[in-house]
């Protein structure tokens, strides 16, 4: 595994049945690793209208590979497969910051040494700055905020992440899956059936957004609310 060679995450939210297209382009990009799961969008029916989406249902795709061919996957959409995939909705990058060091191996080809002993360390240097063909990808300082919460509370919590300035998430079904006893987490009372918020936000409005829910719904309310944010590297819409 050269000292160069980093890993990053591509994620796509897209309509209800949208993303077995974007695994398949995903596989051609060498994109290793998918996952796909299902969540529920909360944007209003004017903003879907507005957005292009036809339903609040949506198709969560997760995958990751070398930078190098997250990076060119990111561009391929925005250029050459823009208008030959049918996956509306929003698609971003990650650096994924530490990884179990045979993943890494697989995910960067270097199958020969999966059994060796060789450390498996962060992302140490950003992968290549292809610029974009398109008008749609934006490259700012956005983040992906992962809220989860006790279900039953997701509403409330969202209402108050769109105070904050939020423009709207995506709802993913959850159950704790922590080696203890469900009902408590190092002194903290955890609900087993669980629901994850994800936001993306943009920075001047990230640390707002993340104070008000942790302050109205944090770990010492009923929703239990966790918090975390995640930086994204590019977004691209359609």
């Amino acid at each position: 595994m050269a000292g160069k060679s980093v890993i990053k995450a591509i994620a796509a939210f897209v309509e209800r049945g949208q993303g077995k297209n974007l695994v398949k382009a995903f596989a051609t990009g060498q994109i290793k690793g998918c996952m796909q799961c299902m969540g529920r969008g909360t944007a209003s029916s004017e903003l879907l209208d507005v957005l292009g989406l036809g339903t609040s249902e949506r198709d969560i795709v997760l995958g990751f590979a070398s930078a190098e061919c997250v990076d060119h996957m990111i561009y391929r959409l925005d250029t050459e497969l823009r208008g030959q995939l049918d996956a509306h909705g929003i698609i971003f990058d990650l650096d994924v910051t530490g990884i179990n060091r045979r993943i890494a191996m697989v995910l960067l080809g270097d199958v020969e040494n999966i059994g060796g002993n060789r450390e498996s360390g962060g992302n140490r240097e950003s992968g290549g700055n292809r610029e974009s063909g398109g008008n749609d990808m934006e490259q700012t300082e956005n983040s992906l905020i992962l809220i989860t919460v006790n279900q039953g509370h997701t509403d409330a919590v969202m209402a108050t992440a769109r105070e904050a300035g939020a423009a709207g998430g995506t709802i993913i079904r959850a159950r704790w899956a922590g080696a203890q006893d469900a009902a408590q987490f190092h002194g903290i009372s955890v609900q087993q059936e669980k629901e994850i918020i994800a936001i993306v936000a943009s920075k001047d409005k990230r640390n707002t957004i993340m104070d008000t829910i942790n302050l109205k719904h944090g770990l010492n309310s009923p929703a239990s609310a966790m918090i975390c944010s995640l930086g994204i590297n590019h977004i691209l819409r359609g």
